[in-house]
């Protein structure tokens, strides 16, 4: 039994109102709450529906001091100068009736940014913590040899044109002798999206617009079955807790039999019982998401990067590398350089030529998530290489998958080719790689 307080505008306006009044009538005598709607439109880690609004609650003594110190830092990440809103909170106005455009912030420059703070780095499960190295403000490099391909014509044909390339990587070390190989990719400017001729477009490939981006450092292959179960069984930082709990293992390419064998038309490619080096699948955009956050708990402070998905635009930037072409190595496809449907599953990362810049699995294998809300159209998109993220826009319900997948026909793989889904959802055509940025850095909020 409580008493039900129904008093407009204390403690909230309208519905949001009687919960905090409500709440505060039941518990005034017996627990610390303080209510506080946040302005947490840019956290891409709160589910959509959530984007602009977020209750702090002290009702569980366990987790007051917690909940204290993230009710300091969000006072003190506010904007200093700006002044309250007076009336009805800026998350409950009306869409069609906007404010006025001098009160509104610069909205190519974040509402405000976390400070900068020490983190300490995460620890595999009995190793000791990790000290951050500070021999350099950028992330070590080894040299790389691999081979990438171009389709040349021959005749009425075409033929493959293999190459030697020799580049640098940076490898990220995740525990248990795993590493995932990141690569520069120098900033740039490109044409985005597709032309209206181009054969299996859809019409959500345009307009083309111009981007012009700053460099980053880029997952070198999606991440992989063995890339993931090394983070998910990551211990946290000494007195931090994860956000997101992680699935061990939640490939369905897997060698045991049971997950094959539930479709029953999938099986494993001959000599590939070994999955540890497919790509991982059947991971939500928030799984990303945490996995991210945790990847980068391990890199050295000295590099002053920090991990997330990349943007539309960075993942289109690194996978065309320099070209305009449908496919980065031509105008058509071949089985010779793309995994599709012909083989029912995913294959190891890698077992293709890599593109120009040494990126693989770029075309097939699987989908993987960006940062960025769905949007039917380019009309407005940032031309800065930026995620596009609007939790109020269209369609905030979806994000952004690129690349094509194992399944489904050769057009889904062109350069420009884009998709969406739920965040929540998890499919095992969906994995993920990951974007390393300077951390002060307004791209991808």
């Amino acid at each position: 039994m409580h008493q039900h307080v129904c008093e407009q505008r204390k403690g909230g306006a309208g519905y949001e109102g009687m919960i905090v009044t409500s709440q505060m009538s039941r518990a005034i005598d017996t627990v610390k709450f303080i209510p506080l709607v946040r302005d947490n439109a840019s956290d891409p880690l709160l589910p959509d529906f959530l984007g602009p609004r977020h209750w702090l609650d002290f009702r569980d003594d366990r987790l007051y001091g917690e909940r204290l110190e993230e009710l300091l830092r969000e006072l003190h990440d506010q904007p200093r100068f700006r002044k309250p809103p007076l009336g009805r909170p800026s998350f409950l106005a009306d869409p069609a009736d906007p404010a006025d455009p001098a009160d509104l912030a610069d909205p190519t420059v974040p509402a405000s940014q976390p400070p900068v703070r020490d983190k300490p780095a995460a620890t595999t499960a009995g190793a000791p913590q990790r000290e951050a190295s500070a021999a350099s403000n950028a992330l070590p490099t080894e040299t790389h040899d691999l081979e990438t391909a171009r389709l040349r014509r021959q005749g009425e044909g075409w033929r493959v044109e293999r190459q030697p390339l020799r580049l640098e990587r940076a490898l990220v070390e995740l525990g248990g002798g795993i590493n995932l190989p990141l690569l520069r990719i120098a900033g740039g400017e490109f044409v985005m999206g597709s032309p209206p001729d181009e054969q299996s477009r859809f019409d959500w490939e345009g307009p083309q617009h111009r981007v012009r981006l700053a460099g980053f450092w880029l997952g070198q292959t999606p991440v992989t079955q063995a890339q993931w179960r090394a983070v998910a069984r990551l211990v946290p930082p000494l007195g931090q807790r994860w956000q997101r709990q992680l699935p061990a293992n939640p490939s369905y390419f897997q060698p045991e039999g049971e997950k094959i064998e539930k479709f029953g038309s999938f099986s494993l490619l001959p000599g590939e019982t070994n999955t540890d080096q497919r790509p991982v699948e059947q991971v939500s955009w928030y799984d990303a998401m945490e996995f991210c956050r945790r990847c980068e708990s391990l890199l050295p402070d000295a590099a002053g990067l920090r991990c997330t998905l990349p943007s539309e635009a960075q993942w289109e930037f690194g996978c065309r590398a320099g070209t305009s072409t449908p496919y980065h190595f031509g105008n058509t496809i071949t089985p010779d350089l793309v995994i599709s449907s012909w083989d029912h599953q995913t294959t190891r990362v890698g077992r293709f030529p890599a593109n120009g810049w040494g990126l693989h699995d770029m075309h097939g294998n699987v989908w993987e998530w960006c940062l960025d809300h769905w949007h039917e159209t380019y009309d407005n998109a940032p031309v800065d290489g930026r995620a596009w993220i609007e939790p109020g826009g269209k369609d905030p319900n979806n994000r952004v998958l690129r690349g094509g997948g194992w399944i489904g026909d050769y057009g889904q793989h062109r350069s420009a080719m884009r998709f969406r889904s739920q965040p929540h959802t998890s499919q095992y055509v969906v994995g993920f790689r990951v974007v390393c940025l300077p951390q002060h850095s307004p791209i991808n909020p």
